[in-house]
């Protein structure tokens, strides 16, 4: 007696899943080797790059050698400190030798500085004699030296009515004033002795501004 026979669709339907269900022994472990070296060859990279970032900092603070530091904290012991030079006087005005400072027109006083008196020493201090002279012709002398860098001056000697210089007891820098009327110092400061960067012009460069103002 011949059997029931089944359709073929259903039999290969049926076999399909019997397959599917029933890997192949040994194929799940081949994949989950694939799958972890995969995320070890991922981590390998960002494990560097880790380490790259920590040890930066480290490595930063040596030289290409190893040993020594690139970067030193600031000690101010180390720094030459300003000092200033060593003063002369200059031989007394002559009225030959004096160039006029160009004032405000609201102002009352004439000033004048002495042009083979201008110097500039190694402390980049702009000296010179300087006369005041008031609507009356008096005059008052001094020898005076400009610290451009810090905006102060200091009067290291007075004429006398005998032209000659008399030095002045215990000198101190002290601020450049600023008035609204013969604010003369305030204008040498400004205008001549030092230039738009705060440092003394070289007395060549000072007399120049002097002889050709407009």
């Amino acid at each position: 007696m011949i059997g029931r026979s089944w359709p073929t669709t259903r039999l290969v339907h049926r076999a399909h899943l019997l397959y599917t269900a029933r890997p192949m022994r040994g194929t799940s472990r081949i994949s989950a080797l694939r799958i972890r070296s995969r995320r070890f060859a991922i981590s390998l990279p960002l494990l560097a790059l880790a380490f790259a970032i920590v040890a930066l900092p480290v490595l930063a603070k040596k030289d290409i050698y190893g040993d020594e530091p690139n970067e030193f904290s600031f000690d101010e012991k180390y720094v030459e400190k300003w000092k200033e030079s060593a003063i002369v006087l200059p031989p007394y005005p002559d009225d030959r030798d004096l160039l006029p400072v160009a004032m405000n027109s609201t102002d009352t006083l004439k000033i004048y500085i002495d042009g083979k008196s201008i110097s500039r020493a190694r402390d980049l201090v702009a000296r010179f004699a300087l006369i005041v002279e008031s609507p009356s012709g008096a005059r008052s002398v001094f020898y005076d030296g400009y610290r451009c860098e810090t905006r102060q001056y200091k009067t290291y000697a007075i004429g006398t009515a005998q032209h000659t210089w008399s030095p002045a007891a215990n000198p101190q820098w002290q601020a450049v004033p600023r008035s609204e009327i013969n604010a003369f110092r305030d204008i040498i400061y400004r205008r001549y002795a030092c230039d738009g960067q705060k440092s003394a012009r070289s007395p060549e460069d000072l007399r120049r501004q002097l002889q050709y103002q407009p």
